[in-house]
């Protein structure tokens, strides 16, 4: 008997339809110990989703429902012009969140966050909408609100944390949406190369 063997003697077996079983069962309801981050929607639709496909269990999903509730979160601006009002036009991360427009179709109270743009097209991507039919362009153009001075991009216009976190999600969405012009990338990547620190890990800086 080799090492290897030796050490996994002991292991547990991953129990994976125990694993699909749970995910499924957050696919239909919320735990109640959950209940407190309905703000999160998006986000915990995410990892059930993506959970879900690592254990070739997405047939258990409807995926066009799925599409379709993911589809409502986004936010579209009133015209093309407000793309460069400040605001993200993204996606929300829950209906808690989601403020109707006025009789106009503006949005009074926009809450777009990067994070949840991040999961709501990691989604669509996962059950396989066509992301060439999205509005990526209204995304990625007010995504640029978002971007600081220093290259580092915070999650929500109206303020918030800067990290390479949101770096992460933006350079993931231009990715997805095979569309970078929403990032300037020579400023992404010196910020980048000012987290690393002396160890070689990285951290942000302020």
């Amino acid at each position: 008997m080799n090492s290897t063997e030796e050490e996994c003697r002991g292991c547990e077996i991953m129990e994976k339809d125990a694993h699909v079983r749970f995910l499924e069962l957050m696919y239909y309801m919320l735990p109640s110990p959950y209940e407190s981050q309905e703000i999160n929607h998006l986000t915990l639709a995410y990892f059930v989703i993506s959970g879900l496909d690592i254990l070739n269990s997405l047939h258990k999903v409807a995926k066009d429902a799925v599409i379709s509730w993911v589809l409502s979160f986004q936010a579209h601006p009133g015209a093309k012009a407000d793309l460069n009002d400040g605001q993200f036009y993204g996606f929300h991360g829950s209906k808690t969140s989601q403020f109707p427009p006025d009789e106009n179709g503006v949005l009074i109270h926009n809450n777009s966050h990067l994070a949840s743009t991040y999961c709501a097209i990691s989604i669509l991507k996962i059950v396989g909408y066509e992301l060439s039919n999205l509005d990526s362009e209204t995304i990625v153009t007010s995504m640029r609100n978002l971007q600081q001075p220093d290259g580092s991009f915070i999650s929500i216009h109206t303020g918030g944390e800067t990290d390479l976190r949101f770096v992460y999600c933006a350079a993931t969405i231009c990715f997805m949406l095979d569309n970078w012009s929403g990032m300037d990338k020579e400023k992404t990547k010196d910020y980048i190369l000012r987290c690393q620190a002396c160890c070689g890990s990285y951290w942000p800086v302020t």
